[in-house]
């Protein structure tokens, strides 16, 4: 029984002091919003399995050369194109084939590639890829930190209390950023969040 009244009696003290400490803090999320230039990506599937009905005699080296010859038209030259065979073969298509993959950091560039249509040539995926540096983070999570104290300070002024030292900061965001572009529109900037717990006083 005195365990008992004794395990009460620390539970409440330990539940006193939660209650206490939650009373004086407040939390907020901070927010920065920072411009990007990533490396954009796509890939084609180019293959005999995309050839229809008269064209169904071409050769793979027909289809290759057609598609080449109408982005170098564009001005996107071969010698910037790499080959991911592998990836082809993991499709599973029954005739002979290959993936076309182009890089650059222009949209623009990256918009032309994907306007160039031709026989045996469907599209695969789009992503946009980019890495932050950590001095970069730093910077980001200092400009979201202030801003996360620009609102703690005026949450606390309304209720009369003014906010301390910071007790508490979540930095979840991550270095590499991947983003299909399949479905999204393109944005040039992202968001840096951080969340951060501030004494009130």
């Amino acid at each position: 029984m005195k365990k008992l009244a004794a395990s009460l009696v620390m539970f409440l003290i330990t539940m006193t002091a939660m209650a206490q400490n939650y009373q004086n803090n407040i939390t907020v999320n901070g927010v920065h919003s920072y411009s990007i230039n990533p490396e954009y990506s796509s890939k084609m599937i180019v293959s005999l399995n995309n050839v229809y009905y008269d064209s169904q005699t071409m050769s793979m080296s027909e289809v290759k050369s057609g598609y080449f010859d109408k982005l170098a038209k564009v001005g996107i030259s071969s010698d910037r194109l790499t080959e991911d065979n592998l990836h082809y073969a993991l499709l599973g298509y029954e005739k002979e084939g290959t993936i076309i993959v182009f890089k650059t950091n222009s949209l623009e560039e990256m918009q032309k590639f994907l306007n160039v249509k031709s026989i045996g040539v469907t599209r695969s995926d789009t992503t946009l890829e980019m890495e932050l540096t950590d001095a970069q983070m730093a910077d980001y999570a200092k400009a979201a930190f202030e801003n996360a104290k620009t609102k703690a300070d005026a949450i606390a002024a309304k209720i009369g209390r003014t906010t301390g030292k910071a007790i508490y900061l979540s930095d979840t965001n991550t270095k590499k950023i991947s983003e299909s572009m399949y479905y999204s529109s393109v944005k040039d900037k992202r968001d840096y969040y951080i969340s951060v717990s501030f004494e009130l006083q």
